[in-house]
């Protein structure tokens, strides 16, 4: 009679961890995909939401560093987070000033090209190896968000106000992700969010402040803030710091593409918005363009060697 080795004995284990995790990726998307539909719904300015949101995270985020590691946020971890924060702070009141001023698919779908300026960006600023194809697949990306951006319904809400918003957010979040990536060899991903979260907050503030429109949140807009503050702001997070510890991270970024697709699914179901025949082109384009860029973006280029580099250049927008 044949003894089962270990590595046999634990496979069974194993896959039931990685189903789990992808589970919680699914999860993770789902919950991003929703966020500019809940954004919309709230019926409030983008600054007010973004305060309120980012106030209720840093709260859920201080809890689950106290009781994670019993302790709280510090002065230094503050320091080291300043920048990131900064940044996600504007980045989180320009995506949603600019998602109440256009259409979610607008929105989603231009956020969607941060992996084609990070994967550039990288090689730039911290010299990684590019894979030279996966900036041609960056331009089938463009082709497709031209057909989406040029081909709005004569009755749709996007302008190109509001476009030009979320296309500064996008570059916000670029940034963001370039300046934070040295935090994960650094921090816990508890005190890294509640860190961000807490600086975010305070970068808000005046600007929800100076645009006069702090005080115009609703009994509306109640549900909706805490929906995002847990849904997208916490939850979400989890679930990507879970799946990461038995789903690959170009998995990750490559199950990620779908995120827009479905903000618009959400947005067809829960706003009315419409969409022409030639932007689900457009659209397509876009998803098959992104999801080449992250693939060959995580592949050396021939005959190099794979560098190790910490976090995931290629992750997309989150609400």
């Amino acid at each position: 009679m044949s003894v089962p080795t270990t590595d046999t004995a634990h496979r069974p284990r194993w896959r039931s961890a990685r189903s789990l995790g992808l589970l919680a990726m699914f999860g993770a998307i789902l919950f991003f995909s929703l966020g500019s539909t809940i954004v919309k719904k709230a019926g409030i300015p983008g600054p007010t939401m973004a305060f309120y949101r980012m106030l209720l995270t840093t709260a859920l985020w201080t809890a689950i560093l106290r009781a994670t590691e019993h302790r709280w946020i510090t002065r230094a971890e503050l320091r080291k987070a300043l920048v990131p924060g900064i940044v996600f702070g504007l980045n989180i009141t320009l995506f949603f000033t600019g998602v109440t001023k256009t259409s979610v698919a607008n929105a989603e779908f231009i956020g969607a090209l941060t992996p084609v300026i990070l994967v550039p960006a990288g090689a730039l600023l911290f010299k990684e190896r590019i894979n030279t194809r996966a900036l041609w697949f960056g331009l089938v990306s463009f082709a497709g968000l031209m057909l989406v951006l040029f081909n709005v319904p004569a009755n749709g809400v996007a302008t190109w106000t509001g476009n030009l918003i979320i296309v500064c957010a996008m570059f916000s979040w670029a940034t963001y992700l370039l300046t934070s990536r040295r935090l994960r060899a650094e921090m816990s991903v508890q005190a890294i969010l509640c860190a961000v979260m807490m600086i975010a907050s305070v970068t808000v503030f005046p600007l929800a402040l100076f645009s006069g429109n702090l005080d115009e949140i609703t009994v509306h807009a109640l549900p909706y803030i805490a929906l995002l503050a847990v849904m997208t702001g916490t939850a979400a997070h989890g679930f990507i710091v879970y799946a990461q510890r038995t789903v690959p991270v170009g998995t990750i970024s490559i199950l990620q593409v779908a995120q827009p697709a479905l903000a618009v699914v959400w947005a067809y179901l829960f706003l009315d918005q419409t969409i022409r025949p030639v932007q689900l082109v457009g659209m397509a384009l876009v998803i098959i363009g992104l999801a080449a860029v992250v693939t060959l973006s995580r592949r050396p280029p021939a005959g190099a060697q794979p560098a190790d580099a910490p976090g995931d250049p290629t992750l997309l927008p989150e609400t």
